[in-house]
């Protein structure tokens, strides 16, 4: 199947995946009952959500210069703009289109396609990991979930135990780990070899980039900062819909909630599955329909003008330009799976997103 008509699909499932999710969220909620909703959200909490979406926006620009920083050097500004770029781009391009943003103007910049992909890759590794953690704590402490849940938990702390023991060893035996994988992903079928050999042997490329184990690590407190700012901005918005039931554990339980919402298909924006997560996220917390489909509604409209108002204004405040050749840069013939691994790669988003929506 060609680039194109694989891009087709994306957006045609992508929509019909956002609508459906769309029709579970609000299929019993008038629009008198939403307005009415809306209403009850106390706006003075937006000041603080302000300052906590641009605390993430800086903290993502960060870590990804750190990541960058063995073959590419960019100052705070100009990361910073890079960031708010990406974000604003995945909430209106298609078929996850958005995460050729940040490889696109770094290649502009004279940096390889292939290595500035590999750091998004490496991005979304680090991403994971947070997001895992924070799901190990909440299936482990929250008395909100069956007590069997806490094995879960504990099984997904020894994830990432043996994740952060699998870096340690790409970090130290590099060539070693590159041409094993070669040799197992030659056992899978003709399709599947390059889905995965695309997805896998660029993250591996993109760990070897890194400096040292110590960076790895650093990397990782960034990313938990990253999805505990998250967190308190989900509390934040709770809190604004006096919802009694509020406290940062069940911000947390949320915010996991809605980045697996978001790392599912859906139209540009998250508009569907962002919602329909919020809901059954706060049905979980007894929490009536109206007042969660109002949180997840307001919290997705604050989240998609935030990005959009950053992204533009640091457009047209900095040299970062777009154009129609970034939706080519996945027909050429050595980067032609670079759609499904950013897909593959993505935890949730959004999760993208203050995400961007957070995801």
């Amino acid at each position: 199947m060609s680039a194109g008509k694989k891009r087709t699909l994306l957006i045609v499932a992508g929509t019909a995946f956002g609508a459906f999710f769309l029709y579970l969220a609000f299929r019993d909620i008038s629009w008198t009952e939403l307005v009415h909703g809306m209403g009850q959200m106390r706006l003075v909490y937006l000041i603080p959500c302000t300052v906590v979406m641009v605390m993430i926006q800086l903290a993502r620009a960060v870590r990804f210069g750190l990541i960058l920083k063995p073959f590419c050097s960019l100052t705070t500004k100009q990361l910073w703009d890079l960031l708010n770029i990406w974000a604003a781009s995945t909430m209106f391009l298609p078929a996850r289109l958005g995460e050729l943003t940040r490889p696109y103007l770094l290649k502009r910049r004279g940096v390889s396609f292939s290595s500035a992909f590999g750091a998004v890759i490496v991005e979304r590794f680090f991403d994971l990991s947070g997001l895992l953690l924070l799901a190990a704590l909440v299936l482990w402490y929250s008395p909100e979930v069956p007590a069997s849940y806490a094995m879960a938990g504990k099984l997904l702390l020894a994830a990432l135990v043996v994740g952060y023991a699998a870096v340690l060893l790409i970090l130290s035996n590099r060539e070693r780990v590159h041409a094993l994988s070669e040799r197992i992903v030659a056992r899978f079928p003709g399709r599947a070899t390059v889905f995965v050999t695309g997805t896998a042997l660029r993250l591996i490329d993109g760990l070897g980039i890194m400096a040292s184990l110590r960076q790895a690590i650093i990397i990782f407190l960034c990313s938990v900062a990253i999805w505990g700012l998250f967190s308190l901005l989900t509390y934040f918005f709770l809190v604004a819909f006096s919802v009694q039931e509020a406290s940062f554990l069940v911000a947390v339980t949320i915010q996991v909630f809605l980045c697996l919402g978001v790392a599912l298909p859906s139209a540009p924006g998250f508009v569907g599955t962002f919602h329909a997560a919020g809901r059954y996220a706060l049905a979980l917390f007894g929490i009536q329909s109206v007042v969660a489909v109002s949180f997840a509604t307001a919290y997705h409209l604050f989240s998609l003008a935030g990005c959009l108002v950053l992204g533009f204004t640091s457009y047209f405040t900095s040299d970062f330009r777009l154009d129609q050749a970034m939706l080519a840069e996945d027909d050429s013939s050595d980067e032609a799976s670079v759609p499904d691994a950013a897909a593959a790669s993505n935890p949730g988003s959004e999760s993208d997103a203050g995400k961007e929506i957070p995801r």
